[in-house]
């Protein structure tokens, strides 16, 4: 699993797509655009997407947890997986898909949700404060579909739909790190944090895990 850590942590910096390809076609597949992100980051994608099977998961999570406890784990991967998210939206973007249908590569927002609990620091607050508004602005259009499995909700997500579930999940991710990352904040950010928390729960819009979480935070 080390070996795998250090070789997302190689993944390019933002700003890496040098011979970016720009789809004319206004009906053009997301896996396309998936697929040209792939060779960006070779190998890497594959790996991520692997972190997130639903088999692997639990070890992947007692990994981090020993690594960051013996403090093997460097700045580095968090940046990296920071790198990878915003490319793969950078790059939606410029191709003019709807920005309500991007999700980040499958693997990249739960890896980053489990290393930044020993790597606050490394993680970049309005990185965070950015997918976080993403996120909460297109909440009711619920069609982000991410690719992790099911088994990191509760069992009494049944009866939600497939997508709202996957969405939540990314949501829960990112909520994961943010509350991994808010003890690191300066006075601002953190009431500016404790207010949309505030906001949230009036507004009754957060999903019960997400509670949870923005109440650990």
């Amino acid at each position: 699993m080390e070996l795998v850590l250090d070789r997302i942590s190689r993944a390019g910096p933002e700003g890496t797509i040098r011979n970016q390809t720009t789809f004319s076609d206004s009906n053009v597949k997301a896996k396309d655009i998936e697929r040209e992100i792939g060779l960006l980051f070779p190998g890497i994608l594959v790996l991520l997407k692997e972190i997130c099977n639903g088999e692997v998961t639990p070890w992947v999570k007692k990994i981090c947890t020993s690594l960051g406890k013996k403090k093997r784990l460097r700045p580095k991967i968090a940046i990296a997986l920071q790198n990878i998210i915003k490319t793969s939206e950078s790059y939606w973007v410029s191709n003019s898909m709807p920005i309500e249908k991007w999700t980040a590569p499958p693997g990249a927002w739960f890896l980053l949700s489990e290393v930044s609990a020993y790597l606050s620091k490394a993680v970049d607050w309005e990185f965070l404060h950015h997918h976080w508004q993403l996120l909460d602005k297109y909440r009711a259009v619920g069609e982000f579909k991410s690719p992790c499995p099911k088994e990191f909700m509760n069992e009494d997500e049944d009866g939600i739909e497939s997508s709202s579930v996957e969405w939540v999940s990314d949501r829960v991710f990112l909520l994961q790190t943010i509350s991994n990352v808010s003890v690191e904040l300066p006075p601002e950010p953190a009431a500016e944090l404790a207010h949309n928390l505030l906001i949230r729960i009036e507004e009754f819009s957060m999903h019960s895990t997400e509670v949870a979480i923005q109440a650990y935070a």
